[in-house]
């Protein structure tokens, strides 16, 4: 009669950071929604007879902070797409958006959106640099005469908005 030892369990790799990539939009939705919560807070969120206004802020901030723990614990790796060239792509174009936002509230409205649309038509469209500059400083200038002159939506005034009668 032969003793066998029981079968060790199979070792256990522990996750590489690569395989956890699909964690970062729930965390940063986390992030958000707390941030948000937070801010709701700082409204007043008022009482159930008189509501704050920081009340429906608040109940969207706590669906966006359940939906994003749910999706951090509960959302499998495979629903995803690898992440690649295109994936980077996406990010700079959001980096540039961010950009311009930043940049608009500081400079004004056509200088930020000629370099926003500049940008992504050279490096994330493929069009030549004569293409993509006209193209930017034409969509610039529609973009302020339909929003600044037509719609009189009041954007800050930079140097080239104060030049074109914003």
């Amino acid at each position: 009669m032969s003793t066998s030892a029981p079968a060790p369990a199979p070792a256990r790799h522990p996750r590489s950071a690569r395989s956890q990539l699909h964690r970062i939009a729930p965390l940063l939705l986390l992030a958000l929604g707390v941030g948000a919560l937070l801010m709701a807070r700082d409204m007043g969120l008022g009482e159930f007879t008189a509501p704050g206004p920081g009340l429906w802020p608040a109940i969207v901030a706590a669906l966006l902070t359940g939906t994003a723990v749910v999706l951090l614990f509960l959302d499998p790796a495979e629903d995803y797409e690898p992440w690649t060239a295109g994936t980077a792509r996406i990010v700079a174009g959001l980096a540039g958006l961010a950009l311009f936002v930043v940049l608009f509230q500081t400079i004004g409205f056509v200088v930020p959106a000629f370099l926003l649309l500049l940008a992504w038509l050279r490096f994330l469209g493929g069009e030549s640099w004569r293409m993509a500059l006209v193209l930017a400083v034409a969509g610039a200038v529609v973009l302020h005469l339909v929003f600044v002159v037509a719609l009189g939506v009041p954007f800050p005034a930079g140097p080239v908005d104060q030049l074109l009668g914003a």
